[in-house]
């Protein structure tokens, strides 16, 4: 299923909260979106309570999608929790896919600095 951004009309995956091509919020969330960082993809599939880059310890797997799958996490150096979102190897691989990533998470960045200002 597809969600049309409703500010520039673009077709997004359905599980998108933001433009891929704007950032524009386009489905409502009634929980703030965590903090969020670009790393490596594991090696291994992530499970609650397993350590991802040494420093983010899983609590649970938050949703999958079409770009991979997002969990919540302990971020264990600045005690404050954190999305990771991974994606599958294949699109990692693929720089269109790579591209699409940045921008949704610079979206997700850019809206989470609006937030923490108002």
């Amino acid at each position: 299923m597809i969600s049309q951004c409703p500010k520039c009309k673009e077709e997004n995956p359905d599980d998108s909260v933001f433009c891929t091509k704007y950032g524009t919020q386009i489905s409502e969330s009634e929980k703030r979106p965590l903090p969020t960082q670009t790393i490596e993809a594991p090696k291994e599939e992530l499970t609650s309570g397993s350590t991802f880059a040494g420093r983010y310890q899983i609590i649970e797997e938050l949703g999958k999608g079409g770009m991979g799958k997002v969990y919540v996490a302990e971020d264990t150096k600045l005690a404050r929790k954190v999305a990771i979102k991974v994606l599958p190897f294949e699109m990692a691989a693929d720089p269109d896919r790579r591209e699409r990533f940045k921008r949704e998470a610079k979206a997700i960045a850019a809206w989470q600095r609006r937030m923490n200002r108002g």
